[in-house]
């Protein structure tokens, strides 16, 4: 099968889908790999490295694009559309319910799409969406750490605290909605400054499984709004972790919510990939990371690990490379009948909306 691994180019996205040990392992069995030039320079990957897996460089987007295999990290961007086409099989991050737009065109070019973000185990777990959540939720504790110092400027101006306190201050305190792989890694980056964490988590038997467990700074509740609204006025960081696999997150904030928040508050989003938990979120770039509403910072960054790419890609390729290796090998069919978890990963085909939550979330047809 001929792989195609595109230079990403979403704004100051520097991973790359995959490393040459992913090469190296494809190779072998007969395929052919084509990166794009450069694809992994912002990874720490040079294009000699790529060759000596046994890669094959190519200078285009559009030969990259011209394979039966696609693999990406990010969601194509409307200049990318022009490369979908009907049998072609593109794994990627596709967060559809965030971008209705691109569910439309991939339905409207019969293009076999599979989200990483929803190839889903047995036991409810999501394999490659999880190894990144917790990056994500990493990266979100520190960018929160930053947006709360002083020198940012107005009206990006923190409240000037330090996270973990000295003797004769307090700790910074965090609230975090949502007890999964973004939410448990934030609080555990935060509480190991010495912030005081309080994480608000929708299943009763996830707090409970999860309390004993937890560092000594951090407090698990069972989520509700009578709770929400409790924390939300003393928090100095609310940091977003709602999740249901494929469907848009469910908004748990309004404006008023965030007006009960204080000046120079931080709002990490994010959820904001599956489209947001607050009224109040949209979408930003590295460029351009934060905008202040109802004197909150917000922060709604879609690509947090994507500052972090050495990292992210290496885990990335390690989650991802055993199921691109049954699809390279089976393909899309013999992959989905032997590995269960591709199967509920496809979420677009043959002009079909596939997964149930992606469905629901677009308002479309499941089939």
């Amino acid at each position: 099968m001929r792989i195609g691994v595109p230079r990403e180019i979403k704004n100051h996205e520097h991973r790359v889908a995959m490393i040459p040990a992913g090469v190296s392992s494809l190779v072998p069995d007969g395929h052919q790999v084509l990166i794009q030039a450069s694809a992994g320079v912002d990874s720490g990957f040079p294009d000699n490295d790529y060759i000596a897996a046994g890669a094959c460089m190519v200078k285009s987007a559009k030969d990259a694009w011209a394979c039966d295999l696609v693999v990406k990290v990010k969601e194509p961007l409307a200049s990318e559309y022009i490369f979908l086409r009907p049998n072609l099989a593109l794994v990627t991050f596709l967060h559809l319910a965030a971008v209705p737009k691109l569910a439309d065109v991939l339905l409207e070019k019969k293009v076999c799409a599979i989200g990483y973000e929803t190839v889903q185990l047995d036991d409810g777990s999501l394999p490659i969406l999880s190894r990144m959540s917790q990056v994500a939720g990493r990266v979100a504790a520190q960018l929160s750490v930053r947006f709360l110092q002083k020198e940012n400027g107005t009206p990006f101006s923190g409240k000037g605290i330090l996270a973990g306190g000295v003797a004769g201050s307090t700790a910074a305190r965090v609230l975090i909605l949502g007890g999964g792989n973004v939410g448990l890694n934030a609080a555990e980056s935060l509480a190991g400054l010495g912030a005081n964490v309080v994480v608000l988590e929708a299943s009763q038997s996830r707090v409970h499984s999860l309390q004993a467990s937890l560092h000594e700074n951090i407090s698990m509740e069972h989520f509700s709004f009578e709770s929400l609204h409790r924390l939300l006025p003393d928090c100095d960081i609310l940091i977003g972790a709602a999740l249901i696999p494929g469907q848009h997150t469910p908004e748990l904030l309004k404006r008023d919510d965030v007006r009960e928040m204080q000046a120079g508050s931080v709002f990490i989003d994010v959820s904001i990939d599956q489209g947001g938990i607050s009224e109040t979120s949209r979408p930003t770039t590295y460029e351009t990371p934060v905008y202040v509403e109802e004197g909150v910072i917000h922060c709604c960054l879609p690509n947090l690990p994507g500052s972090v790419p050495l990292t992210s890609t290496m885990v990335l390729t390690d989650a991802s490379l055993p199921y691109i290796q049954l699809i390279a090998n089976h393909g899309i069919d013999g992959a989905a009948r032997l590995n269960v978890a591709i199967s509920r990963g496809i979420n677009i085909r043959d002009g079909k909306v596939l997964h149930q939550g992606v469905a629901e979330s677009l308002r479309m047809r499941y089939k």
